[in-house]
């Protein structure tokens, strides 16, 4: 029996990562092969103040000063443990230190034969064969979105992950094609993963009525659920709705997703003032970064789901892999990862052009749709995750042969 190790590290706070740590877990499980799963969640290091009693003193100073405490560090969303749960697979869950030292430790005591996925490059410290990660060149494509450090940093990670990892992973055949047009030369072998969309049992179970009702949320809607990044161009779908929602005065526009982008803190409240000049403020409902099964509860009862992004680093984003699914339609921007989607009730409209998601969203609510049976959604999601669990597979036996090798 195989035995693996899932890399928390760089991926367990954030919800994008999250998804990808159940996308393989769940994918290693529908290929049927013997496996012994071990996912290694680093501890968050302790802030100075949350330390020994340094910290205490710290503390008390702040008080007595009159000044408040930091607000301990909001977590990662549900409880991690719950990742790797409801895959038809057993998972231990380790908590170990950060760093690679940790890691190696925790490989050489739990004796595990590979370790995937490894979001930067592994110090030779860890021994054990490990498959890297890349997620996407998007500093490359939009690079007004990184200051000039931020792009170098992220071009040394990934050459390192590419001259270190005997084999690479990536979310798109996109991603790939990026690697060669800007890591020329590299000594990994890079594997594309196949759509790998599937539903979770119990999301058949979800209650959207209750969901809805305790959101406020009634009658018919399209759903955006992404981060409110500049790059996700969540302003072609607010005109597009505006365009339409004066015909269809019960049609909602509900968005889910953080509020919050870094890059620019002005963003968010920039779209806000647009929704009020395109006289839609009251009719977009904003619900911010809610619970998983809330969002897919949500999302079973919309209309269909907009992607209106002008990048991602995997087809469609976390939210139309749920949509496809669970068989709910979904209207994506026509940019090329995108385009590696082939499945049932997914059509595309010209990137940035409202008018024509406004055609495509009017499309939608004026032709029935049924979708496909449970028993017909898991048997088709079962199928993308065997085939994709059966590349993790290829991708992991590469990394430990090329080890072999080099002994």
């Amino acid at each position: 029996m195989l035995k693996l190790g899932l890399l928390g590290h760089g991926f367990v706070r954030w919800t994008g990562g999250q998804d990808f740590l159940r996308l393989v877990t769940a994918s290693l499980a529908a290929t049927g092969v013997p496996l012994e799963l071990h996912a290694l969640l680093p501890e968050p290091r302790r802030r100075f103040h949350e330390r020994g009693w340094a910290g205490a003193l710290w503390r008390s100073g702040r008080k007595w000063l009159g000044h408040p405490l930091p607000a301990p560090p909001s977590p990662a969303g549900e409880p991690l443990e719950r990742l790797f749960s409801g895959h038809g697979v057993d998972v231990q869950v380790h908590r170990i230190e950060a760093g690679h030292a940790a890691i190696a430790r925790a490989s050489q005591r739990l004796g595990l034969q590979a370790l995937l996925p490894a979001d930067s490059a592994l110090k030779p410290v860890v021994r054990v064969p490990w498959v890297g990660y890349i997620y996407d060149f998007q500093h490359r494509h939009l690079p007004q979105y990184f200051t000039a450090d931020e792009s170098a940093s992220r071009d040394r990670r990934f050459r390192s992950t590419l001259s270190r990892a005997p084999s690479v992973i990536v979310n798109a055949r996109d991603v790939a094609a990026d690697i060669e047009r800007y890591c020329p030369g590299h000594a990994a072998r890079v594997f594309p993963l196949p759509f790998g969309a599937a539903p979770a049992a119990h999301w058949f179970a979800l209650d959207s009525s209750a969901t809805r009702s305790r959101y406020g949320i009634a009658g018919a809607y399209f759903i955006i659920s992404s981060q409110f990044w500049q790059h996700k161009d969540h302003l072609t779908a607010f005109r597009a709705y505006a365009e339409m929602a004066k015909d269809h005065p019960g049609l909602t526009l509900v968005c889910t997703g953080s509020t919050e982008d870094h890059r620019d803190p002005a963003y968010f409240p920039g779209l806000l003032q647009s929704l009020a000049s395109l006289g839609i403020s009251e009719r977009v409902r904003i619900l911010g970064l809610i619970p998983k099964d809330d969002q897919i509860s949500l999302l079973k009862d919309a209309v269909a789901v907009i992607q209106p992004t002008r990048f991602e680093g995997g087809p469609g984003g976390g939210a139309v892999y749920d949509a496809v699914a669970l068989g709910v339609r979904s209207i994506l921007s026509d940019i090329p990862v995108n385009l590696e989607i082939a499945e049932e009730g997914v059509s595309y409209f010209p990137t940035g052009d409202a008018a024509s998601l406004a055609d495509r969203m009017r499309a939608a609510l004026a032709t029935p749709y049924v979708r496909p049976s449970a028993q017909r959604l898991v048997e088709s999601g079962q199928k993308r995750r065997s085939l994709c669990g059966s590349t993790l597979l290829e991708s992991i036996e590469f990394a430990r042969r090329q080890q072999r090798l080099r002994a």
